[in-house]
């Protein structure tokens, strides 16, 4: 006597039954994806814009830089006149901001080729010692007053060294120019800081 399942026999068409379902299966499943992707995106939210900006913290220096060789631009002190373009800084007050008055280019030059540009080297090479890949453009950004003494300094550039800006804002504050005529005077100097081979 053999002993019997207790699962009744197959028979010829039960398998089809199974196999209709999945493929139900399968399609339920392809079209929930399918309407899924379909769908559309859903609106993004709505940006508020930005509170315009006090006028003060609208003026911002944009100078272009001169491209040149190593060390002071020679030619790149232009006669300091009245700048339409108004630097602020920290220190300044409105009263700062409208400068008329002019320096002879050959007065600034003559200042800067002294003193001032051995400083602003030795800003750059203290800095060298830590970065001996350091190198790229400066420009100094200088509002001299009624005096002679400058008055505010914006360093900027390729350089992109915070050290170095740092410490030349530092010395720059320290230079001292002929009295312009007819108020204070706003002028760029550039430098192209490069290792002494």
């Amino acid at each position: 006597m053999t002993q019997g399942s207790s699962l009744p026999p197959l028979k010829k068409n039960d398998g089809k039954y199974g196999i209709i379902g999945l493929l139900l299966l399968l399609a339920a499943v392809l079209l929930w994806f399918f309407v899924r992707d379909c769908r559309p995106d859903p609106e993004p939210a709505p940006v508020e814009a930005a509170p315009e900006a006090e006028p003060r913290a609208q003026f911002a220096p944009e100078i272009e830089i001169p491209e040149e060789d190593g060390g002071l631009d020679p030619d790149g002190l232009e006669q300091a006149k009245p700048s339409s373009k108004s630097a602020t800084t920290a220190q300044t007050r409105p009263a700062d901001w409208i400068c008329n008055g002019t320096i002879p280019a050959s007065e600034l030059s003559r200042v800067i080729r002294g003193q001032p540009s051995k400083q602003v080297q030795a800003c750059y090479e203290r800095r060298l010692k830590d970065d001996n890949l350091l190198q790229g453009s400066m420009r100094v950004l200088l509002t001299i007053g009624a005096s002679g003494a400058v008055k505010a300094v914006s360093v900027g550039g390729s350089l992109k060294d915070q050290q170095v800006y740092n410490c030349v804002k530092r010395v720059a504050r320290t230079w001292k120019f002929p009295k312009p005529e007819n108020g204070c005077v706003r002028t760029e100097v550039p430098f192209q800081m490069m290792p002494k081979l």
